[in-house]
């Protein structure tokens, strides 16, 4: 939306990757489109990893598995959020991490 000329946005993936996306808004405000994309599309990895099941059970579930928040219940009618939902997000969140960790490309 940044790229639409939105000014920001409200993100419940960004629990989970506050520095990465408080970062693409920083490039698309100080006018670098090549940097801000290339972040943006990993973070629309870890944000489609986010929602693979209804919201929030995969976000509840990674948080709690991070020790972020207490427990992963979701209060019905939702149910719990498989593990390998929140697995596949853990591993988006690692790989972000790690390209970030080396300053490779996270595109």
């Amino acid at each position: 939306m940044l790229a639409l000329g939105a000014a920001g946005g409200i993100l419940a993936s960004a629990h989970l990757a506050t520095r990465q996306f408080a970062a693409l808004a920083a490039a698309w405000a100080d006018g670098d489109p090549r940097g801000a994309r290339q972040l943006g599309h990993a973070l629309a990895r870890l944000s489609a990893a986010a929602f693979a099941e209804p919201n929030p059970s995969v976000l509840k579930g990674a948080l709690h598995a991070l020790g972020r928040i207490p427990t992963a219940q979701v209060r019905l009618p939702l149910l719990p959020a498989a593990a390998d939902s929140v697995g596949t997000l853990l591993a988006q969140l690692a790989d972000l991490g790690e390209h970030e960790k080396h300053g490779l490309p996270v595109g």
